[in-house]
């Protein structure tokens, strides 16, 4: 395993890689890496359990020190593997203040950050000071969307070109087919900035004009979201029209969007990314989506943009959808094919590879 690892993935010390439950970021790398030129020289590094057989996923494990902040003692830890394994290329995933520790211990390993979320948001580039200080400690900085590169960017320059758009994929022979139901979709945590609770109110509000419909929630409700009392009178009213799933598995929540004629997405925050917008234009659904963030960069013109987000708002584009079928299906179409064009995952890898060959040389 040593001898062939020349890139180091490093996940967050809590992102999980399973076959059950994976977070976006692990996701994400474990797509890229799958169809990389580098996959056979490349580890992703983590702390929790793998159990994705084809996986080339290596667990750090003892790293924790009584005496030590979890962040700094998994840092050492990646640097020692790093260093033993004599690793080339390390991409820190959505943690600039694991990068700069990383600076400290490997001066003359080559660093990437992949940064997955608003950078102003995260500890370690919040300020303009802190961002100068990463790029000039990164030899590159990998943004999931131009909104994230921009938000990197503001008040600074990239003179040397260090920084990248590079968007995930998916492997569009993998999409899911199945016939259409009258089904509107979400898939995604139960969480306020995802829109839940808009959502939820805006298809009772719709429900008299979509009579056939039914509203299909996937995700796990941790914070109790869905059992607050500013909801409980919708959902009583909806009764079986709202299908509440529960945590699902990734292709378990490609199944639903493979089904659903009508995807929501809206998110009430600045969505970085937008990988379930992508997901479910890929598998044909009419989708629904904030404009914030980098929402409108991934559905293009594609799809029924809110903004602001209200439930009148997503009440009146749904009914547009449901009512209007020839809206409703050319949506579909074009949604798809501008995921094919635009987020198949071998371009996406070989974006990520051209890269990385830069650093590596």
């Amino acid at each position: 395993m040593g001898e062939s690892a020349r890139i180091a993935i490093l996940l967050p010390v809590r992102e999980v890689l399973s076959k059950r439950r994976s977070g976006a970021a692990a996701l994400g790398m474990r797509d890229l890496t799958a169809f990389s030129r580098y996959r056979d020289e490349t580890l992703i590094l983590g702390a929790s359990r793998c159990d994705i057989e084809d996986a080339p996923f290596h667990r750090l494990t003892g790293w924790r020190r009584w005496y030590l902040r979890d962040r700094l003692a998994y840092t050492r830890a990646a640097a020692a593997f790093v260093k033993d394994e004599g690793v080339a290329l390390v991409e820190a995933q959505n943690r600039p203040t694991i990068l700069t520790g990383l600076r400290k211990l490997l001066p003359k390993t080559k660093l990437a950050l992949y940064l997955h979320n608003d950078p102003q948001e995260m500890e370690g580039t919040d300020s303009l000071k802190a961002r100068r200080r990463v790029l000039a400690e990164a030899d590159a900085i990998n943004c999931v969307s131009a909104f994230v590169r921009a938000r990197f960017l503001e008040g600074l320059e990239d003179a040397a070109g260090k920084i990248h758009v590079l968007h995930f994929g998916l492997d569009m022979a993998q999409i899911p087919k199945a016939p259409k139901e009258k089904i509107v979709a979400f898939c995604g945590r139960i969480v306020r900035e995802k829109g839940v609770v808009e959502l939820i109110q805006a298809f009772a509000l719709a429900a008299p004009r979509m009579p056939d419909w039914r509203l299909v929630i996937a995700g796990e409700d941790r914070r109790g979201l869905l059992r607050g009392a500013a909801l409980m009178p919708d959902i009583a009213a909806l009764g079986d029209r709202l299908e509440l799933l529960g945590h699902v598995d990734h292709q378990q929540a490609m199944a639903l969007f493979a089904r659903a004629e009508i995807a929501a997405t809206p998110a009430v925050w600045r969505e970085p990314f937008g990988r379930t917008t992508m997901e479910a234009m890929a598998a044909g659904c009419a989708v629904v989506s904030s404009g914030s963030g980098g929402s409108r960069e991934i559905l293009g013109d594609c799809g029924e943009i809110i903004d602001p987000v209200t439930p009148q708002a997503i009440a009146a584009a749904l009914i547009r959808l449901a009512e209007d079928g020839a809206c409703r299906r050319d949506l579909q179409a074009r949604g798809a094919a501008r995921a094919a064009a635009q987020f198949d995952i071998r371009a996406a890898a070989a974006r990520l590879d051209a890269v990385r060959d830069k650093i590596l040389g």
